[in-house]
């Protein structure tokens, strides 16, 4: 079993938002066992640069290791029939994870891909929040 992170995964494990503590410890756990994409750290790359320059290169070097899923035709069908009911980065997450064989659970704090993702077959966590957060 893989875990998928996105890019609010990305801007709270560099940032210092709610969560972060509780994911940080969360991802030393996991490490071996999560993916990423480039889509997801372009979104965080906002929050990298309100960083001083060296923690800024710190934390590139290690999202460097995290491994990153090609952004593959498979994907952008599946992001393509999502994007129906959520925006269009939201819907090319869901397309990534749910087109990768070895990813059964997303990693996110947007309630807008926590949805689609369960309606994809993945299963959602949030480390830090209740586990239906996005439900209600």
């Amino acid at each position: 079993m893989r875990y998928y992170l996105d890019g609010t995964v990305i801007a709270r494990a560099v940032g210092d938002q709610p969560e972060s503590e509780e994911l940080r410890g969360w991802l030393s756990q996991h490490a071996q066992e999560v993916v990423t994409s480039v889509l997801a750290r372009w979104e965080a790359g906002e929050e990298l640069l309100e960083l001083d320059r060296t923690r800024r290169m710190r934390l590139y070097d290690q999202l460097g290791g995290i491994p990153q899923i090609p952004i593959s035709g498979r994907a952008l069908e599946i992001g393509s029939y999502a994007v129906a009911a959520v925006a269009p980065f939201s819907a090319l997450h869901v397309g990534l994870a749910a087109a990768e064989e070895t990813v059964s659970v997303m990693v996110t704090y947007s309630a807008e891909v926590a949805s689609a993702a369960r309606l994809y077959g993945l299963r959602v966590i949030s480390p830090g929040r209740d586990p239906s957060w996005y439900l209600g």
